[in-house]
């Protein structure tokens, strides 16, 4: 298997068309002479419908249009200690000798229990904050990468050859639902730090300042989203208008998601206010911008950082993995808070992978854990439960894939776990199980916690 460093038919290949032509095109999109994202973002319409008024009436290609979830993926090629601390990590019977499973002293990470799907856990604290709702959505899902090296994020993505035709598995996951949202491009859009390719190309950054200054623009943002609005419905009624007897569908569509003033007022303060409140690239923004684009329908993916650790071979006492903890779940707080506010509570899934765990047997910093991962996912397709968990050695234990349970004699091997939480994602952002299975060759669904 080659490095992503390397071209396969999904990884970045030479001669690729410079990045700053899909930057440039992503902009004009948003804020050019389409200005597609913003007549979206205030109108309420679909991005192919405002393109296509036919679409209304189209045969869609979407195989579970009312499941469909975009995603919020947080990513990191660091390898953060999020797999040390989560349900699954605590309790532990006596096989585990005294030592072998440490978790940071500090107060803001003392084990907490807290409940899903019905059933006491324990985590850190910070894990505890996610409310109730929340938690009743939320999988901890214990796997497998099965490398210990920064590189090899892309490989993790490709599943190590288990996702066909070298594709990485954002991408793969993007491209398949952008039937169901109808985005301005099939393409993730990325918020984070690491790279992402797309058909063979990597995909440029789209930081949360430049999306701040491309929307704000000289022109006052209100004024400019109201005119839109206006602009847009008044077209599209003047092109029913001319075609009446054959325009029915489309009224009945318009109808019933254009927004109303009242909605388009609020909406432009939430907007303004947010926008405002970006200031950097760092993740408290990246999680308001991620929110910002979905709502804008510019992609099904967007791809952020939110650290648990960082690379932390030496953290005295863990005191660095216990401040990203409680900073990083803040920052998952407001971003459900943000999706609320958007009325998006129900239509994103966010989900997390890195490229390997950390280790547990030390006290003062981690090392490079190639045999167990956490990932989170939170969505409406998901019911709380813990897949998998650890044994001695701090290694991902098998399970059994009718339960997700932890199981010595397991069916599911903690070599194909990788490719089972893949298969549990996509069938749990809206894709068929037959999809899945047609694509990635290794791994099963885990029905238990899909809702």
């Amino acid at each position: 298997m080659k490095s992503p460093d390397h071209p396969t038919s999904e990884g970045p290949a030479r001669g690729a068309e410079p990045a700053l032509d899909r930057r440039d095109l992503l902009r004009g999109a948003l804020a050019g002479a389409g200005y597609l994202g913003l007549r979206a973002l205030v109108t309420g319409l679909p991005v192919g419908f405002l393109l296509d008024p036919k679409t209304a009436r189209a045969d869609g290609m979407c195989a579970q249009m009312e499941r469909a979830q975009s995603i919020i993926l947080s990513m990191s090629a660091a390898g953060d200690a999020l797999n040390c601390n989560v349900p699954g990590t605590y309790d532990l019977p006596a096989a585990f000798a005294p030592g072998t499973v440490n978790h940071p002293a500090d107060p803001t990470m003392a084990p907490t229990r807290l409940t899903l799907g019905g059933q006491a856990w324990t985590a850190a604290a910070p894990w505890a904050t996610l409310p109730q709702a929340a938690l009743d959505r939320t999988v901890f899902f214990h796997h497998r990468t099965g490398t210990a090296n920064h590189g090899e994020l892309g490989r993790v993505f490709q599943l190590f050859g288990a996702l066909r035709r070298g594709q990485w598995l954002p991408s793969y996951l993007s491209k398949s639902l952008r039937d169901c949202f109808g985005t301005i491009q099939p393409q993730p859009v990325t918020l984070g730090t690491e790279p992402l390719s797309y058909d063979g190309r990597y995909l440029p950054h789209l930081t949360p300042t430049g999306l701040k200054a491309v929307l704000t623009g000289p022109m006052g943002l209100p004024a400019k989203l109201q005119g839109l609005r206006d602009q847009t419905l008044d077209a599209l009624h003047a092109r029913f208008k001319q075609a009446r007897a054959q325009t029915s569908a489309e009224r009945a569509f318009l109808d019933r998601l254009s927004l109303s003033q009242s909605q388009l007022r609020t909406l432009i303060q939430q907007v303004s206010t947010d926008l405002a409140g970006i200031t950097s690239d760092d993740a408290p923004n990246q999680v308001l911008a991620a929110v910002l684009v979905i709502k804008m329908n510019v992609a099904p993916i967007v791809t952020i950082h939110l650290p648990f650790s960082g690379d932390n071979h030496t953290d005295v006492a863990f005191k660095a993995e216990a401040a990203q903890h409680v900073s990083s779940l803040a920052n998952l707080n407001t971003m459900l808070s943000v999706l609320k506010r958007y009325s998006l509570q129900d239509r994103v899934t966010f989900a997390s992978l890195n490229v390997f765990g950390r280790t547990f047997d030390t006290s003062d910093g981690r090392g490079h854990n190639s045999s167990h991962a956490v990932s989170v996912l939170i969505g409406r397709n998901f019911k709380g439960a813990v897949v998998g968990g650890i044994v001695p050695g701090g290694k991902a234990s098998s399970i059994d894939s009718a339960t997700g349970a932890a199981s010595d004699s397991g069916d599911l091997n903690a070599a194909d776990s990788l490719a089972a939480l893949a298969k549990t994602l996509g069938v749990g952002v809206g894709m068929t199980e037959a999809q899945v299975n047609d694509q990635i060759t290794s791994g099963v669904v885990l029905k238990s916690v899909i809702a």
